[in-house]
């Protein structure tokens, strides 16, 4: 196998540096990559912030609470922000991250939250029902924040996507969809979350990311599609993995000894530059038993039949469960 870690393509990285070597063009080229990023998840304002933990600092400082969060397959930045800035969360019981209708509509009659922060893909590995939350979200007065990081440039269109959710945030840091090596945005129809909002002018973008940003945008869409066809055609082929039909950019297989198998898959699993396992139990993932195959991480050459069938054997043969 020849397995690579996902870095700014080269691309991105010239545009960087043109831009450091031209600075009267940056305004040009941040007003370039936030209108690409408008037309990607069709919202009309778009911020772009240096990290996307900023992001959801200053969309979560202009929203009173409480929030509703996954107890689950979340951003840990759900958990933590809302403590830094003061303001209470509730827990929302999940089917391993992914949110059930009836469960949310409960919580909301029961609890009274402002809004909702969720990821498109539960622990990045199963795609939520966005549509059916926003709907439930949008009878209630309920603000749906959609954390994107891991779905921009959706090919079907379910995520990402201003049709079902009030906000989108994201990180464009490495390794993500949009692989800049740092920033974030903030994308809404909703004035009020952008207006006058002091946290967003605070943690305001280098001046020179943009370009990098705009170039990664360009290669989101086919990044993602490739990803979640890798990601589907080891669901397929892995016997015990959580949410087998689910649409993801990641595996994440049941074990009884986390630690020790990733720990032996990492000594026979030849990653150039960098590492694709996670462990669980993790707020971020799932808080079960079990190991993260971050597909997510891979450049996109690196996902051949050849590789991704290598990929499986080494799996099956060390994690027994």
């Amino acid at each position: 196998m020849n397995l690579k870690f996902r870095r700014p393509s080269k691309a991105a990285m010239k545009a960087l540096c043109k831009a450091a070597m031209e600075p009267s063009k940056t305004k040009k080229i941040l007003e370039e990559a936030e209108s690409r990023i408008s037309g990607l998840t069709g919202h009309r304002m778009v911020k772009l912030v240096n990290s996307g933990n900023a992001a959801l600092l200053a969309v979560m400082s202009s929203l009173p609470s409480p929030f509703i969060i996954p107890d689950q397959g979340g951003w840990r930045g759900f958990r933590q922000i809302p403590r830094f800035l003061g303001k209470k969360t509730i827990t929302l019981k999940t089917n391993l991250g992914i949110i059930e209708p009836r469960e949310l509509k409960n919580t909301i009659r029961e609890r009274r939250p402002s809004a909702l922060f969720l990821t498109s893909f539960a622990g990045y590995t199963a795609e939520q029902p966005v549509k059916e939350i926003y709907d439930i979200c949008s009878e209630n007065g309920i603000v749906l924040v959609e954390d994107a990081s891991g779905s921009i440039g959706d090919p079907l269109g379910h995520l990402c996507n201003s049709n079902y959710n009030d906000v989108i945030i994201a990180s464009t840091g490495s390794p993500k969809i949009v692989n800049a090596g740092g920033g974030g945005f903030i994308a809404t129809s909703n004035q009020r979350i952008l207006q006058d909002n002091l946290l967003s002018r605070t943690l305001k973008i280098d001046p020179y990311l943009p370009a990098a940003i705009n170039e990664e945008l360009k290669r989101a869409p086919q990044t993602l599609k490739r990803l979640l066809e890798a990601t589907e055609y080891l669901k397929r082929r892995i016997k015990r993995v959580y949410h087998p039909r689910s649409r993801g950019v990641n595996i994440i297989i049941p074990t009884e000894d986390p630690l020790g198998d990733s720990r032996r898959l990492r000594k026979i699993l030849e990653v150039d530059g960098g590492n694709i396992l996670t462990l669980c139990p993790s707020y971020d993932r799932l808080k079960k038993k079990a190991v993260a195959v971050e597909i997510k991480n891979l450049e996109v050459e690196s996902l051949t039949k050849d590789n991704l069938d290598g990929l499986i054997e080494l799996i099956e043969s060390t994690i027994q469960g």
